[in-house]
């Protein structure tokens, strides 16, 4: 009788203890596969959000002596025999312009400009080239306006990580030349008080809450409204500009900022080839050729300066934010004012006396670039984190003459080229260490060789030895930016793939495991309804996971997700439709019921038109349903509908 007891306590531990373990695997499997994903989301996202720490340092006004004797290595004497800044009419160097207005035209590609605009850049490239110039503006991914601001005003490369903010807003922490223009004392740039406007995107303020004394924000982010942010600049515009600085008002603003956004939302809407974007052109062209005309009245005898540029291009497609040759090849226009003086030897300034390469060095303008030139133009110092080159053909002579402005440009090379040097060593002590170093730091000393052998010539003129100096530095400069690029902005491809599959070996565990479970279950459906539930599995898969990765997907997502439901509706009304009059519980199904899931579709439809749709597209007032009645009246009939149904 033990034995038999024994027997069956054994025979009945069996099914309990298969029971346990099943609970054990199933519990084990549902932790492996979430781990799983984990690691390769961690793997993936590490190697595409490339990682940069901001610094919380900030460039100071006095600090041009100590950076060319502690970072540079620059004697007391030799230091004494540079043009530094020791008047107040700047902080390193002395102040070139006495005002400054920046026009962004959002999306404005560099063939836009070259042959789009002929009033206003056509017009001074043909008639004063001195004064002009029209240079390719090179931007780095992410093609994303709020990065790209980022990066214009930083000097720095904002990276994928941050596009997240683009939706958000998010202030600049990092030091730029708009809080430098803030925080520096007006007396030591020789200006009685530093004012600055702003009007346009929300962006900037969103950036820049408080730094802009005249502000006129407009929402940036409807993309089928194409002229509310444009309409609001030409309103306001006029009227900052007659608060210019000039010699009759010296208390006027110093920097104007106008953001336009028209071209970007026609590429959006439309693409970059329509009628549409040929008006929104014309448009740009007239108010560009406004603002250079008050820049070019020979009454004013100081030197202003307008900067056109665009923050990015467009594909083909209208889109942006990526780093196709179209999406990163920008246009910059730059007009000075004959009070500048004249400045065709900049534009001979080439940097082949240095060799091939610093002539390339000239021939890329990148937008970071235009931090440190813009710094330079108004005497602030540049900001702290800065990677950027100043472009030598955009600084006028401090004197507006063309006496010694190539020891002016080789001081500023000089300064531009410490400031980078002492972010890279702060940033590889503090935060990572960068790679490349002891090479960059050859560019240097040769650079330094160059200039101390230069300083050493009693003729400071536009020599030979001067010219050499300033091609060392670019080509330094140059060097240096292409090392931030290498290691903020482009991706550890390896680490991209090896945590992509990850994901998707994690993915196709769960999807075998799901199956598994829906076999199952579609077991206890009926059949007319196991292909309904297989259909709607298989396009919610592709909603939510496939198209996560899709580029642009923001903007025919809700189209998608329309589609989807449509489908889904459709093959339940053809279910219901072939299902008997008498279900099992014996009541007549009513003659509308099958059709019911075909008016979720249609009002979805329906609303997208006449309502979602409502003052978004532009052609929609030239269509009947806009109007009001139309739209009332389609209420009333939905109500009597669903009374009918009721």
């Amino acid at each position: 009788p033990i034995e038999l007891t024994d027997m069956r306590n054994q025979h009945n531990l069996q099914p309990r203890n298969d029971r346990l373990a099943s609970r054990a695997n199933s519990l084990s499997m549902g932790l492996f596969y979430p781990l799983m994903a984990l690691l390769g989301l961690y793997i993936f996202s590490t190697s595409f959000f490339l990682a940069k720490r901001s610094m919380p340092h900030t460039s100071t006004c006095m600090e041009a002596k100590s950076l060319l004797k502690d970072t540079l290595g620059l004697s007391n004497d030799e230091i004494r025999k540079t043009s530094i800044a020791d008047s107040s009419n700047g902080c390193w160097t002395e102040r070139r312009v006495d005002s400054m207005v920046i026009l962004v035209v959002d999306a404005l590609r560099f063939d836009f400009a070259l042959h789009h605009l002929p009033l206003s850049v056509g017009a001074r490239l043909q008639n004063s080239t001195q004064q002009s110039q029209l240079l390719k503006f090179v931007a780095d991914p992410p093609t994303v306006t709020m990065q790209r601001l980022k990066g214009l005003t930083t000097g720095g490369l904002p990276t994928f990580a941050d596009i997240s903010a683009s939706f958000g807003g998010a202030t600049v922490d990092e030091d730029s030349w708009v809080q430098q223009l803030v925080d520096t004392v007006p007396m030591k740039r020789g200006v009685k008080q530093a004012r600055m406007a702003f009007v346009g995107d929300d962006t900037w303020v969103d950036l820049f809450p408080t730094q802009f004394e005249d502000s006129h924000p407009f929402p940036s982010f409807n993309t089928r409204d194409l002229d509310s942010v444009d309409d609001g600049c030409l309103e306001h515009l006029p009227h900052l500009l007659k608060s210019l600085r000039r010699d009759s008002n010296p208390n006027g603003f110093e920097v104007i900022v106008a953001h336009f956004l028209g071209v970007d939302h026609v590429g959006h809407t439309y693409g970059p080839h329509n009628i549409h974007m040929d008006a929104k052109l014309r448009q740009m062209d007239a108010m560009i050729g406004a603002v250079f005309d008050v820049m070019d009245d020979k009454s004013i005898k100081s030197c202003h300066a307008a900067l056109v540029f665009g923050d990015h291009g467009m594909t083909e497609g209208g889109n942006h934010g990526g780093g196709t040759q179209d999406e990163i090849n920008a246009a910059l226009f730059a007009h000075f004012s004959p009070g500048c003086g004249d400045m065709q030897s900049l534009l001979e300034l080439t940097g082949t006396e240095a060799g091939v390469d610093s002539e390339r060095a000239f021939q890329a303008i990148r937008q970071i670039d235009l931090v440190p030139t813009i710094s330079i133009l108004l005497g602030l110092p540049i900001p702290y984190a800065n990677i950027g080159g100043l472009v030598p053909s955009l600084l006028p002579s401090p004197n507006h003459s063309n006496e010694q402005s190539t020891p002016n440009i080789a001081l500023s090379l000089a300064l531009n080229a410490a400031q980078v040097w002492r972010y890279f060593t702060v940033y590889s002590q503090t935060a990572n260490k960068l790679p490349s170093m002891p090479e960059l730091e050859s560019l240097l000393n040769s650079a330094l060789s160059a200039y101390k052998r230069a300083l050493e010539h009693e003729d400071v003129s536009d020599s030979i030895a001067y010219r050499e100096v300033c091609g060392k530095f670019k080509l330094f400069l140059k060097e240096a930016a292409e090392l931030g690029i290498r290691v903020w902005t482009r991706f550890d491809a390896v680490g991209m793939v090896l945590g992509g599959s990850i994901l998707f070996a994690s993915a196709l565990l769960v999807a075998w495991h799901l199956v598994r479970l829906a076999l199952r279950l579609n077991s206890t459906l009926p059949c007319d309804q196991r292909l309904e539930v297989s259909l709607a599995s298989v396009l919610m898969l592709f909603y939510c996971v496939l198209l996560t990765f899709s580029n642009s997907y923001i903007n025919a997502e809700q189209h998608v997700g329309t589609f989807i439901q449509a489908v889904i509706c459709i093959a339940l009304c053809t279910r219901l439709v072939s299902a008997p009059a008498y279900p099992k519980n014996g009541r007549l199904m009513p003659a509308a019921t099958p059709w019911l899931p075909l008016v979720i579709p249609l009002c979805h439809r329906t609303g997208e038109l006449f309502v979602a749709g409502h003052g978004l597209d532009p052609s929609i007032p030239l269509h009947a349903a806009h109007h009001p009645g139309f739209f009332l009246s389609s209420l009333f009939i939905f109500l009597l509908f669903r009374i009918y149904l009721h």
